[in-house]
C-alpha cells in the first residue's frame, strides 16, 4: 500500500456550534480504522484567518463542505458512508488503495470511536483565534 494518504479538508463554520458542520466532521471521524489509516483530514473553520484563507483557496461556496484531494465533493450535504468511500476511492493515489477502500464499503461508520476520532482530528480546536 502506498504511503501517500488521501487529503480531506472539511470547510466549516464551527463544528462545535453548527450542527451540520459537526455532522460533516463526524462523517469523517467515524470512518473505520482501516480507512482512517489512509486519510489525513483537517477542519477549516471560517471563523479563523487560516480557515477563511483555505475556504477562498479551495473556492468554497457553502459551509459545510467536504473536499477530497482539492475537489469540493460534498457541498452542504452530509454523505452516506458508501458514497464517501467511493469518492475517496476515485481520488486515491493508486489502484491498490482504491481497491482496498472499495473492499471496505460494507463496513460502515464506526460511531463507537467517534469521540476519540474527533479528538484526534482536533475537531473544534481550530474554530477560534488564539
Amino acid at each position: 500500500m502506498t504511503s501517500r494518504k488521501i487529503r480531506i479538508d472539511v470547510l466549516t463554520l464551527d463544528s462545535v456550534q453548527c450542527p451540520a458542520c459537526g455532522y460533516m466532521m463526524e462523517s469523517i471521524a467515524a470512518l473505520p480504522a482501516d480507512v482512517q489509516d489512509m486519510i489525513d483530514y483537517t477542519e477549516w473553520s471560517i471563523k479563523t484567518k487560516d480557515g477563511i484563507a483555505r475556504f477562498m483557496a479551495m473556492k468554497g461556496k457553502v459551509v459545510p463542505t467536504i473536499c477530497i484531494e482539492g475537489d469540493l465533493v460534498f457541498p452542504s450535504r452530509i454523505p452516506q458512508y458508501e458514497e464517501l468511500i467511493e469518492a475517496m476511492a476515485l481520488r486515491a493515489s493508486d489502484q491498490a488503495m482504491a481497491a482496498r477502500l472499495r473492499e471496505l464499503k460494507d463496513v460502515g461508520f464506526q460511531f463507537d470511536k467517534l469521540e476519540e476520532n474527533l479528538r484526534k482530528a482536533g475537531s473544534g480546536l481550530s474554530t477560534r483565534e488564539k
